[in-house]
């Protein structure tokens, strides 16, 4: 674990609070929908609500994980705004993944094949990564103009 020597706190936001309860709902509806194709189906069903309960675990612990930047892997000298925009990054990242989980249980219900929508979603996280990568790349150059 890196304990950085910034001292950056992630405050509650109006914007946070909307990321967290979205991405909630999100996975909520995947649930609802992954017991009813268990009734229905308890095969499919089944390997479904697995999924979906991986995955809403997974969107709670990268949102539990945003209010905790001394857990993040940035170099100890880096800027605020390199942990802001580590913050942002898990906060789109959780409702991205609420999105992908809501769009496979879809998929599944509606017994289309997830592998396009997974695609699809994949092809538009690349945007994401790559203005991440920007914001740490601007954040370094900051950095070394400040020595």
């Amino acid at each position: 674990m890196n304990k950085n020597n910034i001292h950056f706190q992630v405050h509650r936001t109006k914007g946070g609070t909307i990321v967290e309860v979205v991405s909630g709902l999100l996975v909520l509806i995947s649930l609802l929908l992954s017991f009813l194709l268990l009734s229905k189906s308890p095969g499919d069903g089944a390997a479904l609500l697995i999924n979906t309960l991986s995955a809403g675990l997974g969107v709670l612990l990268i949102l539990a994980l945003a209010y905790c930047p001394t857990t993040f892997n940035i170099p100890d000298d880096s800027p605020a705004e390199l942990f802001a925009a580590t913050v942002l990054l898990l906060r789109i990242t959780a409702l991205w993944l609420g999105l992908l989980t809501l769009g496979i249980t879809l998929c599944t219900f509606f017994s289309f094949s997830p592998a396009l929508f997974s695609g699809v979603w994949g092809l538009l996280f690349i945007p994401l990564l790559c203005w991440y990568f920007r914001a740490y790349i601007k954040a370094k150059r900051i950095t070394y103009e400040q020595k």
